[in-house]
């Protein structure tokens, strides 16, 4: 995936204390930058937010950042057809190099639907640096200064600061690619094991991907991270992965379970705990996987977890699984109309389920504009 991303005004200036040396403000600034870089979740926001911290550390008037792509080439949306190959062409003056071209002036270098294309005028003087990790170009970074000389757009002193900071955000890139490679290595393993347990279970796996669909609503709710929203979802879709290992003549049963069959289907949260547990980048899910039939009085299983000891995840998921179960009925009961399964969640709010949870869930449907 590639991304190009337009830069906007930052609003905290480190600029204008007289008691501030402009290399202190710089120091500052590249080191409020390196954290930044560390704590960002995507790619996106760091392209986003990282221009403007640039724009505002070097005194520019333009920073773009732009994203080299798995097959080797810099896409981005513009008015202009041909725009991927005029980006080719401004880029190839760096693809061959891991070092930074001179500052110029664009009528060197670009011809008038370049320089228009990225917002550019003839007088301005650019600057274009590869950002590299261990010689591999990962995108690159261009920098200019409105009407100005080479000089007084990049003094000798802004050199070597461009040169860190290129540094830093060629490594920021790079790993965040490597995260997003690996999530999508884990969003593959997550379908296929959904898929498994759909062939095992076809009302499983419906029931699994309702459960995602209200699992994000309710993340939203509380304002999770695009990274626990993720991983709620794929432990929504794989709360049931464990009856993968439960026998066929109870699994399919079409009636009540007695008291041996019920404790074997209650093993199945962990068995879908410990088949999730070893697989990079879902190690997160298994405890949610695991708790996800404890209850907030201490009653659920397979531990007898209380309230807080309960994950966040586990506590929704509790919520949200019951609603689908009621509501969907099963061959041996019939389903609840949605009214009688949203009595029966407020009826054991505090008991079986976290009040927050329930009221969140409950939210989901004022006015009706809820989309299951």
């Amino acid at each position: 995936m590639t991304h190009y991303i337009e830069n906007y005004s930052y609003p905290y200036k480190t600029r204008g204390s007289g008691a501030v040396t402009r290399t202190t403000e710089k120091l500052t600034g590249l080191s409020r930058l390196s954290h930044f870089l560390v704590g960002i979740e995507t790619i996106e926001t760091l392209i986003d937010r990282a221009t403007a911290y640039i724009r505002d550390m070097l005194h520019v008037d333009y920073c773009r950042i732009f994203i080299l792509s798995s097959d080797g080439h810099y896409h981005f949306k513009s008015k202009w057809p041909e725009s991927e190959d005029v980006v080719e062409n401004i880029f190839q003056l760096v693809s061959s190099s891991t070092e930074a071209q001179r500052p110029s002036s664009l009528e060197q270098v670009l011809d008038s639907k370049a320089r228009e294309l990225l917002g550019l005028k003839i007088r301005d003087c650019h600057w274009i640096i590869p950002l590299c990790v261990e010689q591999s170009q990962v995108g690159t970074l261009v920098l200019a200064k409105t009407n100005s000389s080479e000089l007084d757009a990049f003094p000798q002193d802004t050199f070597y600061l461009v040169d860190l900071i290129a540094d830093q955000l060629g490594n920021a890139l790079h790993r965040k690619q490597l995260n997003e490679q690996l999530e999508n290595s884990s969003i593959e393993v997550v379908l296929a094991l959904s898929k498994t347990l759909e062939t095992r279970d076809p009302y499983s796996g419906a029931h699994s991907k309702r459960l995602a669909s209200f699992s994000e609503q309710i993340a939203r709710h509380f304002n999770f991270s695009a990274r626990e929203t993720r991983e709620l979802c794929w432990a929504a879709l794989l709360h049931d992965i464990g009856k993968i290992g439960i026998e066929d003549s109870i699994l399919h049963k079409p009636g009540p379970l007695d008291a041996h069959e019920w404790e074997v289907m209650k093993s199945h949260s962990e068995l879908g705990a410990h088949i999730v547990k070893g697989l990079s980048g879902l190690e997160n899910i298994a405890s949610i996987i695991l708790s996800h039939h404890e209850r907030v009085d201490g009653e659920g299983y397979p531990h007898a977890l209380m309230s807080d000891q309960i994950p966040m995840g586990a506590k929704i998921i509790a919520v949200v699984d019951s609603y689908s179960a009621m509501t969907e009925g099963r061959v041996y009961k019939a389903p609840r109309n949605h009214e009688e399964a949203l009595s029966e969640i407020k009826q054991n709010s505090g008991i079986m389920y976290d009040p927050a949870v329930v009221e969140a869930f409950i939210s989901l449907f004022d006015g009706h504009n809820f989309l299951d």
